[in-house]
């Protein structure tokens, strides 16, 4: 992977958390505070998505499989530390109730984690989940 690709996937990955990040303080408390059956359908839409994101970036950067852990987490990489500071400096920034926290770091570290098992599926040449 190139420098320039570096930067691209970096790059790409801030864009994904920013738009996450006005996404759940506009909408977050309607995501995470109406019981655990819409917090369950928002974090797996939210692994969807980053996972749609993941592979439609590949395929326009035309990736190789042996990249996509890499790529994977040269995209996570911006926001995990994105938001690690923002929950560590702007906890008021989500909008939600501190009893819902939780769930809303769940839903983040769930939609890592799909992205992470779906490149290392990638990776090893598997035909992942469609």
């Amino acid at each position: 992977m190139s420098r320039r690709d570096t930067m691209i996937y970096a790059l790409l990955g801030l864009g994904v958390w920013l738009n996450g990040a006005i996404t759940f303080r506009l909408g977050g408390r309607i995501l995470f505070e109406n019981g655990p059956l819409v917090a369950a359908a928002a974090t797996v839409g939210i692994a969807i998505a980053v996972c749609l994101v993941f592979r439609g970036t590949m395929a326009w950067r035309k990736a190789t499989r042996a990249d996509a852990l890499g790529v994977a987490v040269t995209m996570a990489l911006p926001g995990l530390l994105g938001e690690a500071a923002r929950q560590l400096a702007f906890t008021w920034a989500t909008g939600l109730k501190p009893q819902t926290q939780p769930v809303f770091a769940a839903a983040i570290f769930f939609g890592n984690s799909a992205l992470l098992t779906y490149a290392l599926w990638r990776a090893r040449g598997a035909k992942p989940i469609p």
